[in-house]
């Protein structure tokens, strides 16, 4: 603004009626720009002058009408599902006006400030504590959705956990300023205003798209790909510096193409982000995992072996990927105009949630990266992963107490939720003849919503039923707003596959039933007493003991770092016949370790299962013509 003030200045000075009429014109455009500006955020931090595991925030605040204003920092956030109350980890708050005096500021709450004199409010300063660090216990911020501080080498900017709004000022822009150490770089879904050697600069045009965009400053190690007109970055960070992002692009390259694919050729974004930070040891929370968001994910995953990463990411992906479809394009108004800090929760987590997992497996197998056989394991693995959680609870009614009555019941939603999706598609496919299924209906709810319009909680049902049959108003009414079962084995009969309730299964079990547990601070894995809960005859006959260390498996060693390749490369090779070896280290009755081989033959036992599912080799016309139809091999 400055740089076009003296041409506005010269234009003044010339004579004539035509040059009044330009300066007029002018100066309206010049007090509208100044009106604009003061009515934006601007954010700016220095990560070259990060602390110890936090930083300052700095902020110049929009323009105010008001006496009065109130600063928030988020409770919670969407695609969390719990409460955080970010403001736990917000210190040394101040206030200053035009002359740089202090402006007396009141903490109402853990995540609100109340500020008087907000007319004369020039700057705001404040230090952010990562989240990754704390020493708090209470309600501790799953990595995926919290802050990190690595001064010099890593910086996970969430930026629900360092930026905050004003009441009643959600809708303004934000602009983002960072000056940053030289060579790292921004990855995220924004597109940058401003992206020197030193400085990035970033504007959005409201609260939502702000939360909505995690940002990771690192030296890069990133891969683009092009794909259904979308730009796709996958960056990593990696304390090892490895170069993971190009192999973890091979890797799931083909699931987002088939993605594409399944959504009709061309995806709806220009641009998205995966962005990954690969964690040396165990993270506080003990888990990994991702955070999604309309045009990005963010995950936290243990360091390993590159292929090993690559597969993990890939199965990642294939759901979180898909949150281009839902909430970004389909959600209520609960979620469009979403309250940070006294959340009301949707009923519909079964779309949001549900259906986007049942989409993440569904486009495997109707694009030919997923074998019919493997999808039907994987169908029968979350029939028996809803049986650990209350199946008579209504899933609108747990969406709606998901922060607190029933918190514990929410990760049923990638279980039961993907397979209310499965029986409304198949449901869907019956009465259309195969027409029609649920990528139709998702579709068809996208054109009337969309990002910038939501749908009203309440009417979802009635929305469904006027876009396909009032069949499907009854299944919802019954098993997903009501307490019954999903009819599984009369949907998964449409199709030709076989449900029964129980069964005896003849196959290998890899090491009998036991789990080896992980000591951090030993860094070894072991055979804890939880280990032997589920073990086998096989497992018996292994002559593992509570307590032992596991060092080696099959001549290889066992790392947090290599855990997921080893096992995972043993759990899917696994045959009868094979030679299971293991090096355990035992503590004698006196304490005194000794280094243990133990080698068995695998044999395939008989034990009883739940909830087991078998392809018909031999399904009726009907039933073949629907499967096709369900699995994209047959088109009208």
């Amino acid at each position: 603004m400055f740089e076009n003030s003296s041409l506005i200045v010269n234009l003044i000075n010339k004579p004539g009626i035509m040059g009044y009429r330009l300066n007029v014109l002018l100066a309206i455009l010049l007090c509208n720009s100044i009106w604009a500006n003061d009515n934006k955020y601007h954010f700016f931090i220095d990560l070259n002058k990060a602390a110890d595991h936090s930083l300052y925030v700095n902020l110049t605040p929009p323009a105010f009408q008001s006496d009065e204003v109130i600063y928030h920092m988020p409770a919670i956030v969407p695609g969390t599902y719990a409460i955080y109350d970010f403001g736990r980890f917000i210190s040394n708050f101040t206030v200053t006006d035009n002359d740089g005096k202090e402006i007396p500021v009141e903490r109402i709450d853990i995540n609100s400030w109340k500020i008087p004199r907000a007319k004369s409010i020039a700057k705001i300063r404040y230090e952010v504590g990562d989240t990754w660090s704390s020493e708090i216990k209470e309600a501790f911020v799953f990595e995926p959705g919290g802050t990190n501080i690595e001064k010099d080498k890593n910086f996970v900017i969430n930026t629900h956990g360092y930026f905050g709004y004003f009441e009643g000022y959600k809708q303004n822009s934000f602009e983002l300023e960072f000056e940053k150490p030289q060579k790292f770089y921004g990855s995220t879904a924004l597109i940058a205003d401003k992206n020197t050697a030193t400085n990035e600069q970033y504007t959005v045009n409201d609260y939502m798209r702000l939360v909505d965009s995690p940002i990771m400053f690192c030296v890069p190690d990133t891969t683009t790909l092009n794909i259904g007109g979308a730009k796709i970055l996958i960056s990593v960070y990696s304390s090892k510096k490895g170069n993971s992002s190009s192999v973890i692009a091979k890797n799931i390259e083909a699931v987002l193409k088939a993605q594409k694919d399944y959504l009709g050729g061309k995806l709806p974004i220009d641009k998205y982000a995966f962005i990954i930070y690969l964690y040396a040891g165990i993270p506080k929370s003990s888990s990994y995992g991702a955070l999604e968001h309309s045009y990005s994910s963010f995950y936290v995953l243990p360091e390993m072996e590159a292929t090993a990463l690559a597969r993990s990411v890939r199965d990642f992906a294939a759901h979180e990927f898909f949150h281009i479809i839902t909430p970004l394009s389909i959600h209520s108004e609960e979620i469009g105009n979403f309250d940070y800090n006294n959340p009301k929760m949707s009923r519909h987590l079964w779309m949001y949630e549900g259906i986007t997992e049942y989409f993440a497996g569904h486009a495997q197998v109707t694009q030919g990266l997923l074998k019919f056989e493997d999808y039907v394991d994987v169908l029968q693995k979350k029939i028996r992963g809803k049986e650990s959680y209350n199946d008579t609870l209504p899933f609108t009614t747990m969406s709606l107490g998901c922060l607190d009555k029933y918190k514990d019941q929410y990760d049923n939603v990638y279980e039961k939720g993907a397979l209310i999706g499965l029986c409304l598609d198949i449901k869907l496919r019956s009465l259309s003849a195969g027409q029609y299924g649920v990528q139709n209906m998702m579709n068809d709810l996208a054109k009337t919503y969309g990002k910038d319009k939501s749908f009203k909680d309440e009417e979802l049902f009635m929305q469904i039923v006027m876009r396909t049959y009032p069949q499907i108003g009854e299944f919802l009414n019954t098993y997903v707003d009501g307490n019954k079962p999903l009819p599984l084995a009369e949907m998964l009969n449409k199709v030709g596959i076989d449900y029964k309730e129980t069964g005896i299964t003849h196959e290998v079990s890899p090491l009998g039933g036991i789990t080896p547990a992980y000591d951090p601070t030993a860094g070894f894995f072991y055979i804890a007493t939880e280990s032997y809960k589920n073990i086998n005859s096989f497992g018996k006959s292994i002559g593992l003991n509570v307590g032992d260390d596991l060092l080696k498996l099959n001549g290889k060693k066992l790392t947090i770092e290599n855990v997921e390749t080893v096992l995972g490369d043993y759990y899917s090779r696994v045959k009868e016949g094979d030679m299971l070896k293991l090096l355990v280290v035992r503590k004698d009755d006196k304490g005194k370790e000794h280094k243990i081989k133990l080698k068995t033959k695998i044999v395939a036992i008989d034990f009883p299962v739940n909830d087991v599912l078998t392809i018909n080799k031999n399904p009726d016309e009907k039933q073949l013509a629907l499967r096709q139809f369900w699995l994209g091999q047959r088109k009208f």
